[in-house]
């Protein structure tokens, strides 16, 4: 991490521990004045905690210097929180981890950034890459609308204020469960990891669909199509929340699309009918030559890399 990130989270540590006194928040305010990225820094840090949780956000909200605002929980012992934030640092490298202050604001990914978005209700937002997320908390009900790509949210229970996100004309309704959302050319994909969900599609015919932990829909926009609930992988699914990639049989056409989404350098494969053949493993999303190496054995090519390329063509 870089050296602010890391003295971020030290003192992030010290002051959910009640160690700093007098003396001790005096230097922390002199820390913090030295440079304008070290307040941003700091609250990053503060909410890096608060989700050690049981991966939720908890409501105290604990008075920084100058009048700043931040989010920290108390719930671990200081010693095991300090190991397991020893843990978090060493993991942050996977995603950016942000507070999100307010509502009315998009939150955006580039191609290869992930971002984790603490919410102003105790909500976590898990933003994929390539992604546009809005978010709107107002009167009775919190809205996110999921603009382009992917996001999984872990929601602060509410049963007053519903959660909706709204992907296109798919939506997506919770009080209090963890669920993801992916938005595709042809509708969205909705995987449960916890609770249950309701969704919908506007001008479908019928009751709202119900899918609970464990489950997966597909919801297409086109109204002649009739969704279905399925079991699910989500841990296979949802893997590229720890960096990964996990292929189960699909066929490499497809994992090449999977893996393009996350990287600036493309693979390109030569020969269409390759592309059918079906692959297993489990793989880096930041290391798409692996995967090329590993589907051009496979179908008997070879790997050619340049700048902008990872080709898989057949041997001569």
């Amino acid at each position: 991490m870089p050296d602010i990130d890391a003295e971020a989270a030290a003192w992030a540590v010290r002051v959910d521990a009640g160690e700093l006194g007098g003396a001790g928040r005096l230097e922390l305010d002199a820390w913090l004045a030295a440079d304008r990225r070290r307040r941003g820094a700091f609250l990053r840090a503060q909410a890096g905690l608060a989700l050690l949780d049981h991966g939720r956000m908890v409501s105290k909200v604990l008075p920084l210097p100058h009048g700043a605002r931040g989010l920290a929980g108390s719930a671990f012992a200081p010693a095991r929180r300090r190991a397991a934030w020893t843990l978090g640092v060493l993991a942050a490298s996977l995603c950016a981890l942000a507070v999100f202050p307010s509502s009315g604001r998009d939150l955006r990914t580039q191609i290869g950034e992930q971002r984790r978005v603490a919410l102003q209700d105790g909500s976590v937002a898990m933003i994929n890459t390539d992604s546009q997320v809005g978010v709107r908390f107002a009167g009775q009900r919190r809205s996110i609308t999921l603009r382009r790509g992917e996001a999984w949210f872990q929601v602060a229970k509410d049963h007053t204020r519903p959660f909706i996100v709204d992907a296109g004309p798919v939506h997506v309704r919770a009080t209090g469960t963890a669920f993801s959302v992916r938005r595709e050319a042809l509708g969205a994909r909705v995987v449960v990891t916890e609770g249950k969900v309701v969704a919908w599609r506007d001008g479908a015919s019928g009751a709202a669909l119900a899918i609970s932990a464990g489950q997966e829909a597909f919801i297409a926009t086109d109204t002649g199509r009739r969704p279905r609930v399925q079991a699910s992988r989500a841990e296979d699914v949802l893997a590229w929340r720890r960096g990964e990639i996990v292929l189960r049989g699909e066929t490499i056409a497809k994992a090449i699309e999977e893996f393009n989404r996350y990287n600036a350098r493309k693979i390109v494969l030569r020969d269409p009918a390759a592309g059918q053949r079906t692959i297993v493993g489990y793989f880096l999303i930041d290391q798409p030559q692996q995967f090329a190496l590993a589907a051009a054995r496979m179908t008997g090519g070879d790997v050619v890399e340049d700048k902008k390329e990872i080709v898989i063509e057949q041997s001569q």
